[in-house]
């Protein structure tokens, strides 16, 4: 019986092979998510229809010198609060810098999609004020993402919300949301201090001002109207962020270089691709392509959801050549494993042939006799059924988690993530429903 289910998975594994053998590997689109030296109109992709416009060619200008062109907000000494607020932010200059450095990718990435949606480059800083550039983080009211958007502005904004998926933490789409919101408030309000305060506070509060009170004189720079505290702050901190970059050397701050940019690169698929899987083909920890492709809940691509991925540019080669071994809709069929036993990828399949198990070689980035240890992981066809190899749970292998904030509960979590109270309880050894802010809660099954 054991022989003859060997035999069987080896048949398997020979179908599916060959099948990839015979279809052509495609290889994704390969925009690089960089700069536009000047606003070009979006245009439909052909695997996102209406959801992403397509991402122009890079430009040599200097990141900063863009940003700088490109601000409206009143400058440094418009307000006697600017500077201070300014000076507070900065903090420690040194401490400013590496994270302007560390964000400099992020940053490149909203300023296209501001360039896109012609608006100033001021609202390039808003994620800054609004999440510190963080897709995953989740605000108080549970306002989620980079642009802090809750269900219903989000879907307002033409986000996909959808099970496996969500919109608000996915880097591109909802920067390109965003700036396109920000570009018709632009519209509406004339005034880019009031879309400011209309993004923050809501647009039919500030319209409803503006109809009492008519357009804001220019003077003084923070507009004289009854807004709340946070709000009003709200516009100081991106003024005083635009302060910043304007006039850097007033705070003692050197801007981190930036030409060439540190630049992401969007791959828009033609078939769904585990993050995971995706780390594994570019060569990068999958804790940084969770990161980059936080839409993704469960390190899935559900049939509904946008298919591309945000990879820092220098894994571009590396990530195309091993996706290219394939045809797109082939990588579905592949799991990771953990090898029970030392031994090669040819003692483990002997009964492969020779074409096929050097394929599976190149997938793994090895050589077919190389000698591997017992739990050596390796990327191997879903059909496959040796008492060598154990299937790690899971999409990805690693866990997913959560980090609690004000009002939320066991109920709202299991609610938002489809999974029980009962699972969250048991997947985090709870004894209780009590949660504490801060506290951080594993969201799946341990592998």
């Amino acid at each position: 019986m054991r022989r003859a289910w060997r035999l069987l998975a080896a048949a398997s594994l020979t179908t599916l092979l060959a099948a990839c053998a015979s279809a052509p590997p495609v290889r994704p689109q390969t925009p690089a998510v960089a700069v536009a030296p000047t606003p070009v109109p979006a245009r439909a992709t052909s695997i996102t229809k209406t959801l992403i416009p397509a991402v122009p060619a890079p430009a040599p200008r200097d990141l900063w010198q863009r940003i700088r062109a490109g601000l409206a907000m009143p400058n440094c000494d418009a307000d006697p609060r600017v500077v201070p607020m300014a000076r507070m932010l900065v903090g420690d200059p040194n401490a400013f810098e590496q994270t302007l450095s560390t964000l400099r990718p992020m940053i490149a990435l909203v300023q296209q999609a501001v360039e896109v949606a012609g608006i100033p480059s001021d609202f390039t800083l808003l994620p800054m004020v609004e999440s510190g550039y963080r897709p995953d983080v989740v605000g108080p009211g549970n306002f989620i993402g980079m642009w802090q958007f809750d269900r219903g502005t989000a879907r307002a904004a033409g986000m996909p919300l959808l099970p496996g998926y969500d919109g608000r933490r996915d880097p591109w789409v909802s920067s390109v949301r965003a700036t396109r919101m920000l570009a018709r408030y632009g519209r509406d309000f004339d005034d880019w201090r009031l879309v400011v305060w209309a993004f923050n506070q809501g647009e039919w509060g500030i319209k409803r001002m503006l109809a009492q009170r008519g357009a804001p004189p220019a003077e003084p720079a923070l507009p004289n109207w009854p807004v709340g505290a946070a709000t009003r702050d709200y516009l100081l901190r991106l003024m005083a962020y635009s302060c910043v970059i304007r006039e850097p050397g007033r705070f003692d701050v050197h801007l981190p270089p930036s030409v060439p940019p540190a630049q992401l690169w969007l791959a828009k698929l033609d078939a769904p691709l585990q993050p995971a899987l995706a780390a594994h083909l570019a060569g990068l920890p999958v804790t940084t392509v969770r990161a980059l492709n936080s839409g993704y809940l469960r390190d899935q691509m559900p049939s509904g959801a946008p298919w591309h991925l945000l990879l820092p540019r220098a894994a571009r080669q590396h990530f195309l050549d091993r996706y290219a071994l394939l045809p797109p809709r082939q990588w579905a069929k592949f799991a990771r494993y953990r090898m029970q036993r030392s031994g090669s990828l040819h003692s483990l399949l002997p009964q492969v042939g020779s074409k096929h198990l050097q394929l599976l070689a190149d997938i793994n980035g090895l050589d077919p006799d190389d000698a591997l240890a017992r739990g050596t992981t390796l990327w191997l066809p879903k059909t496959l059924h040796q008492r060598a190899l154990t299937r790690i749970g899971g999409a990805s292998g690693m866990p997913v988690w959560h980090e609690i904030s004000a009002g939320e509960s066991l109920w709202s979590l299991a609610r938002r993530y489809r999974v029980s109270v009962g699972e969250l309880r048991a997947w985090n050894h709870l004894r209780s429903n009590e949660l504490r802010v801060g506290q951080r809660l594993r969201l799946d099954a341990p592998g």
